[in-house]
């Protein structure tokens, strides 16, 4: 003979599986992490696009020095002002580089400005390059771009030009 168990009806309700608090907390904390997730994202994306801008500013740095190094004869022209002609490679010359360079500069960064500068006993050069930080940072709490010269300036390799937070970086070379 067997034995039957009775159980309450109220005991069968509270046994029936989840109940929506305990699905609700389960929901909220999975929507934290996606958060977590997608800020790691975007974060990442940022570092990634800095890390791209540098990369070019520093081949196009490479790049000028390469064609000082190619023309040592010459080099001191290489200090003059942007000549502003059409660029076209195949001429070769000092202001036709310079072009070259300064249009590549302001094609390919945002911003993108360039100084090369003898130093006072002309044994070595220094070639500036400089670009629109739009990197977004954190001021209190909101992430945007430096919008104030104190806000630029409190960041490290950057200046405020008047209108916008430029990061500079320089690399020495003796051609």
């Amino acid at each position: 003979m067997m034995a039957y168990r009775t159980f309450s009806v109220a005991r069968l309700r509270r046994e029936r599986g989840f109940s929506i608090i305990e699905v609700l907390i389960a929901l909220l904390v999975l929507a934290i992490g996606l958060l977590g997730l997608a800020a790691l994202q975007a974060q990442g994306l940022r570092f990634n696009h800095d890390a791209y801008v540098r990369t070019q500013a520093t081949n196009l740095a490479y790049d000028i020095v390469d064609r000082m190094r190619a023309s040592r004869a010459n080099v001191a022209g290489y200090t003059a002002a942007d000549p502003g002609l059409a660029c076209d490679p195949l001429v070769a010359s000092v202001d036709m580089d310079l072009s070259c360079w300064y249009d590549s500069l302001a094609g390919t960064l945002p911003g993108g400005a360039g100084l090369i500068t003898a130093n006072a006993t002309a044994n070595f050069y220094d070639i500036n390059v400089g670009w629109i930080d739009r990197t977004p940072r954190d001021f209190g709490g909101t992430l945007r771009t430096a919008q104030t010269a104190g806000e630029c300036n409190a960041i490290a390799s950057r200046f405020w030009d008047g209108a916008n937070c430029l990061v500079t970086q320089t690399w020495t070379v003796w051609p």
